[in-house]
């Protein structure tokens, strides 16, 4: 069985190939030299470059790619005629191994996501900001479920099918210093590690509740549409629960 339990990069690239080995190697130096203050460390099991505490890129190596995550629309438009030859999928912009590391383009990324970070930072109240327009998206989303109702559940704006009952959306902002500012609710079965798997800079195995097949979706990496049918999933999954336990009782 592949090794799954990384404690650091060096772990993670010499679990692969030595064909792959090599231009993850070139991948990370490049990354690293673009944003030397950038703190490496794994992260759902592939490597992560942060920027006071909150994810900036992410790398991981496949069979036949490489990828890099997040690809944010504007970081799509700022790049557009060169990443056109690539393949996007979903955040993720998929650099095949047969071919040489762009080395340019990748250091451009790199800036480019550490200047994002570093703006989207910048001023008095610009996290809390961004925190309240984020909470109040989810609010309106989940306002569009019949019979909902919110509280604080350890510290967290929770959403319940009603009345403190029936859980089916959580509102986190950066739990025990993830970096996320995102939801966990629960997926339908086996959706979790298919979504986790195809677009890792957005979704992700959040804890206490990942065992059961919830997902955490880091906020700035999804659209209204998208989000709301999870929810809407979320919602059906967390209602149905609850009516088969009045049923059983």
């Amino acid at each position: 069985m592949a090794k799954t339990d990384f404690k650091s990069v060096n772990e993670y690239i010499a679990s692969k190939p030595r064909n792959v080995r090599g231009i993850l190697t070139r991948l990370r130096t490049t990354i690293r030299k673009a944003v030397p203050a950038a703190e490496e460390v794994i992260s759902y099991q592939i490597p992560v470059y942060k920027l006071n505490g909150v994810p900036m890129l992410y790398f991981a190596g496949w069979k036949q790619h490489y990828s890099l995550y997040p690809a944010s629309d504007a970081l799509v438009a700022a790049f557009k005629d060169e990443l056109a030859r690539y393949e996007l999928s979903k955040g993720t912009i998929r650099f095949p191994l047969s071919e040489p590391v762009p080395v340019n383009l990748i250091e451009r990324i790199a800036k480019f996501r550490a200047e994002q970070l570093t703006i989207r930072e910048k001023g008095k109240g610009a996290r809390k900001k961004g925190r309240e327009t984020q909470l109040e998206r989810v609010r309106r989303i989940c306002a569009t479920m019949p019979s909902v109702s919110e509280k604080l559940s350890h510290g967290a704006p929770t959403f319940f099918v009603e009345k403190d009952k029936g859980v089916f959306t959580m509102f986190v902002d950066n739990h025990h210093q993830d970096g996320h500012l995102a939801v966990w609710l629960p997926a339908p079965a086996g959706l979790q590690s298919a979504l986790i798997g195809d677009a890792p800079a957005t979704y992700f195995k959040p804890p206490y509740v990942g065992s059961n097949g919830w997902i955490g979706i880091e906020l700035g990496q999804i659209r209204d549409e998208a989000l709301e049918i999870h929810v809407r999933d979320a919602w059906e999954l967390a209602a149905r629960k609850k009516k088969k336990s009045r049923q059983r009782a």
